[in-house]
């Protein structure tokens, strides 16, 4: 966690619930894995959305380029301006590997972002080459198109991307667009 608050907010509240906070790190996920060496079943994330790069620019380009594709951004780099794409291509590089004789190994990634990974960037691009790494490697299983102000002070359109390195057999080589934007009704207080 980036916030000092919510860091704190957060091992706060594992500790009333007894909960081990030990893997719970204080810094900058992009710039500085504290969890290097771990992976993952599932992972869920919410990363913010349009957050620019430009601290911490020094360190991802030098892992892209000293790294590559052994490290977490080898596909290639989105604008600055948004690490979106940054965030996703972290926990893609935290999947459990799966192996054709252990069926169940694996992971699966849930993540919320806006429309900006999806459509921007021209062929080329930082992002394209994100894009078309996710779907070459077959790791994309759905995106599922949310409504409008499903968060708080914003009416921008929002999507949840599941990929998966652990397809079912007949999942494999499809993605799965689902309209979920219609699929709401507004909460009404619970009046009495």
């Amino acid at each position: 966690e980036l916030n000092p608050e919510s860091y704190a907010i957060c091992k706060a509240d594992m500790l009333i619930k007894g909960q081990a906070v030990s893997r719970i790190k204080l810094g900058n996920t992009l710039s500085q894995d504290q969890l290097y060496a771990d992976k993952f079943d599932y992972m869920l994330s919410n990363p913010p959305f349009g957050v620019d790069w430009k601290k911490i620019e020094k360190e991802i380009k030098d892992e892209n380029l000293l790294k590559g594709y052994d490290g977490r951004f080898g596909p290639g780099l989105p604008r600055v301006s948004d690490g979106s794409l940054l965030f996703l291509m972290h926990l893609i590089s935290k999947l459990r590997d799966h192996t054709a004789e252990d069926q169940s190994s694996g992971g699966r990634i849930g993540i919320i972002l806006n429309g900006s990974p999806l459509f921007t960037g021209g062929a080329g691009s930082g992002e394209s080459e994100i894009r078309r790494y996710i779907l070459e490697a077959d790791l994309l299983e759905a995106i599922v198109a949310l409504p409008t102000d499903m968060f708080y002070n914003t009416g921008i359109a929002t999507y949840i991307w599941v990929l998966s390195n652990k397809k079912d057999p007949e999942r494999k080589g499809k993605v799965q667009l689902i309209n979920g934007s219609d699929l709401c009704v507004k909460a009404q207080p619970n009046v009495r």
